[in-house]
Order: structure tokens, then C-alpha cells, then sequence
């Protein structure tokens, strides 16, 4: 027996060691460099440097051109679902109401710019990858593609790969993948085919009513502006663009249907006034709806019509009539070396990072029009970043609409002071920290000066 207790004892002293030995090339500390002391912050203050020697494109003499365009995305065959983790990509039990993806195209001489949102959980990587090669086809480059999602929880999967991607939209389906890359372009061009002369006008109302802080709770700073561009077409018609922090999440992981969850609802009722409609989703980060008792269709319906009621009946708190300057930029995004932490201030490595999720390029998008400043992040971006840079923007006279899932996905950006924090969004979805609030904060801000 002791003999036996020996051998045992050295088995457990020898897998001990290898562990020991093996650690190092699976984990390594968390990075806590200063941001201004790394290389990859001074390229990116270097891009920005270089988009404040340019100029915006000149103003021709010409009336700003919009058109419109939405594309069903439903699939016509069973697909998984992507949205909650903890489905594993359970597959659609029936479509509910339609998934789009819509357009707004402009265009003012001859810069043309298109802005494009899908009834999906983010604009997926790998669909990215597609649209930006093909793209052009469609009558404009990448650059001028201003991209988001409305983040809606119960929208298809199988557009991820490897681990992280399938976890949370399940098997992955190169099919599916092209599709929606082909319907992403034929919207924009579809878009871009009949447009016509409008006047833009932008508004802000707040809504408090409607939005909770779902990590901190009720005590804590929400962001509850909803943003409106609208377009007064020629032809005496109005088509409108809408964005809001709330997340779209008022159908819960047992519901395994399809649906755009209450912005589609909010635009399908505004569709019974106006021929378009469209939502992207805005700094999502810890914003949750608010959900009143009842199920998950009612609390639905309390979002939905909560905006659309606002919209039309409610207080304006800012407006302006935007002039008819079209800057569309996009910049590749430098960012610090994946840190996926699983305890304290450990982290799994690079190459193990890239293995679980793989390495996606992430951009920042800009688009100016006129008075307004449009910057879509690849992220969950934190409402609760929100206030100070609407701030700075508005001292500036400018007008400040922050959107996430913009084609890549670096995680969430959650306040620095919270970043040791346990909890989904500070640790689970926190994939490039230390210090990146103040980082993608800094960004807008340079955006809001130079262009």
C-alpha cells in the first residue's frame, strides 16, 4: 500500500511539473503598459495625424441625393441561432418576423457614402472580409461603407468560426457566410439606383424611461439619448435612421425564433408612415432595455412603441439642419495584443487566442455630415462613456452619434476603474484591456477635432 501511495505521489509530483513547465506557453501576465507608451497607440495617434492634414472632400454645387433599400435576410432553411452563449447555437424553431438589412444611401457630388445596418447579433468578420473585396461592385469603396448592426439577440448564427464564433452562433456555414455578403452588397446597390434630392435634419431625444444600467443597476449612469438623421425627400416622403443604447435583448434564451426583438418592431410601425426605416445599435455596453412585468413579446412591444411614441410625440432636445458636407473615413484600428483574461491579471496567450477565435483586422469608421459626426466602433462600446464625449462634441458645435459592430469585434469597452471587476463584461467580454475606455475615448475625440 505504501509502495502503491509512493508511485501515486511521484505521478502526481511529475504531471505537477509538467504543468509547471507547459504553463508558460499557454498563459502569461496581463499587459498593464501605459497606453502612450506603446507602439501601437503612437501609429495609431500617427493615422490620426495624418487624417488632420486632410481635408474634407469640397461641397460641389449639387443638392444632397439619398436613396433606400432593405434586403430580407431570412433563410429558407434551418439555421442556428446566435445571441446567448449559453444556447450553443440551438437551432430556429420558426421565423417570427423578417430579418433586413437596410441601406441609406447619399450622396453629394461626387463623394457617395452608404450606410448599412443588419438585423444580426454584430456584422460577423468573416462576412466582412467578403463585402469589403466585393464591395465594389456595388458603386463605392469600403472606405465609404459606414456599417453596423442592430444587435438584435435572436438573429441567425452560423457565421462564426472556430470556438468562440460557434459558442455563440453555432456550426459554421461558409453558405450562409457568402449569402449574407451578397446581401449586404445588393442592398447597397439596390440603394444607390434610384436617389433622389432631400434635406437632412438631425434630432436628439432623451428617454430615460427606456434604458437601465444591467451591470450596475438603477443607481448607475445610463445613456438614454435617442439619435434621429432623417431625410425629407423631394417628393414630399421622409426616411429616417434611428439609434439607441439599449441592448436587444427583450427575448430571452428560451425563445428559438427568429426576430429583430424591438427594433424591428419599431420600425416596422414607423414603416406604416414613412416608405424607410432603419436602427443601428448605439453604446450597447451594460445598457439594457427596460422590462416591465409581462412576457417577452409584451416587453417587446414596450420598447418598440416606447420609441416610436418618443419619435412622435416626444420632446426634441436637440435639431439641426445639417448642411451637405459628405467625409467618410475609415482607419485600420491599432490595438493592443489580445489579453483574454481567465483569472486576477493572467491571460491566455497570443497564438492560443488566435486558435479559440482568430485574428480579425478591427477598423474605426467616421462619417461626417455636415454638423453631425457618425463613428461606428468594433465592439460593445460602454454607454456609460458616452456623456462626456457628447460633451466635448457639442463644444465643439458639433453633434456626436457613437454605433457599435461596425465588421470586427474586439469585445466590450467597460470603464477603466471597473476593468478588475468580475462579471461577464469585465472580464468574459473584455478581450484587449487594460485602459481601453480612455483609449477609444481619446479616438472620438480626435475625430470630433479633425474632422
Amino acid at each position: 500500500m505504501k509502495n502503491q501511495l509512493r508511485r501515486l505521489a511521484r505521478v502526481l509530483l511529475g504531471l505537477l511539473l509538467l504543468l509547471l513547465l507547459a504553463a508558460p506557453f499557454f498563459i502569461r501576465p496581463v499587459d498593464t503598459t501605459p497606453n502612450a507608451q506603446t507602439d501601437w497607440y503612437r501609429q495609431m495617434m500617427q493615422r490620426l495625424d495624418s487624417l488632420a492634414a486632410a481635408h474634407a472632400p469640397p461641397v460641389a454645387d449639387t443638392v444632397m441625393l439619398v436613396g433606400y433599400a432593405k434586403v430580407n435576410i431570412s433563410p429558407n432553411y434551418a439555421v442556428p441561432t446566435a445571441g446567448y452563449g449559453n444556447r450553443k447555437g440551438r437551432p430556429v424553431q420558426q421565423v417570427h418576423d423578417s430579418l433586413y438589412v437596410r441601406t441609406l444611401w447619399l450622396q453629394q457630388g461626387n463623394t457617395k457614402v452608404a450606410i448599412v445596418s443588419a438585423d444580426l447579433l454584430i456584422i460577423p468578420p468573416e462576412v466582412t472580409q467578403l463585402v469589403k473585396a466585393q464591395v465594389a461592385a456595388a458603386g463605392l469603396p469600403w472606405n465609404n461603407v459606414y456599417i453596423g448592426a442592430t444587435h438584435t439577440h435572436n438573429s441567425l448564427g452560423g457565421w462564426g468560426k472556430r470556438y468562440i464564433g460557434e459558442l455563440f452562433a453555432g456550426a459554421y456555414s461558409q453558405e450562409l457566410v457568402n449569402n449574407l455578403a451578397a446581401q449586404i452588397i445588393q442592398s447597397i446597390a439596390l440603394a444607390g439606383r434610384h436617389a433622389m434630392g432631400a434635406s437632412l435634419q438631425y434630432e436628439e431625444r432623451r428617454v430615460p424611461q427606456l434604458v437601465r444600467n444591467r451591470v450596475l443597476g438603477d443607481a448607475a449612469p445610463e445613456y438614454d439619448v435617442l439619435h434621429s438623421l432623417h431625410a425629407l425627400l423631394h417628393n414630399g416622403e421622409k426616411v429616417s435612421l434611428h439609434s439607441f443604447a439599449a441592448h436587444a435583448t427583450t427575448l430571452s434564451d428560451t425563445v428559438l425564433q427568429l426576430s429583430a426583438d424591438y427594433p424591428g418592431a419599431l420600425l416596422a410601425r414607423l414603416e406604416q408612415q414613412q416608405p424607410f426605416a432603419m436602427y443601428m445599435a448605439g453604446a450597447v455596453g451594460s445598457m439594457g432595455p427596460v422590462e416591465p412585468a409581462g412576457s417577452d413579446w409584451q416587453q417587446l412591444s414596450f420598447m418598440a412603441n416606447g420609441l416610436a411614441d418618443s419619435l412622435q410625440q416626444g420632446a426634441v432636445a436637440a435639431s439641426v439642419a445639417l448642411d451637405d458636407q459628405l467625409w467618410p473615413v475609415t482607419l485600420p484600428l491599432s490595438l493592443r495584443e489580445p489579453q483574454w483574461r481567465f483569472a486576477g491579471n493572467w491571460c491566455f496567450r497570443h497564438w492560443l487566442w488566435s486558435c479559440l477565435y482568430g485574428d480579425y483586422p478591427a477598423e474605426i469608421k467616421a462619417l461626417k455630415i455636415g454638423q453631425l459626426l457618425l463613428v461606428g466602433l468594433p465592439c460593445d462600446f460602454g454607454g456609460e462613456l458616452m456623456a462626456p464625449l457628447q460633451a466635448y462634441a457639442r463644444q465643439k458645435g458639433k453633434y456626436l452619434m457613437v454605433t457599435s459592430f461596425n465588421g470586427g469585434y474586439c469585445g466590450y469597452i467597460t470603464p477603466d476603474n471597473r476593468y478588475h471587476d468580475d462579471g461577464y463584461e469585465t472580464r468574459v467580454m473584455n478581450w484587449f484591456g487594460p485602459g481601453n475606455a480612455a483609449y477609444f475615448s481619446e479616438l472620438i475625440r480626435r475625430l470630433v477635432d479633425v474632422m
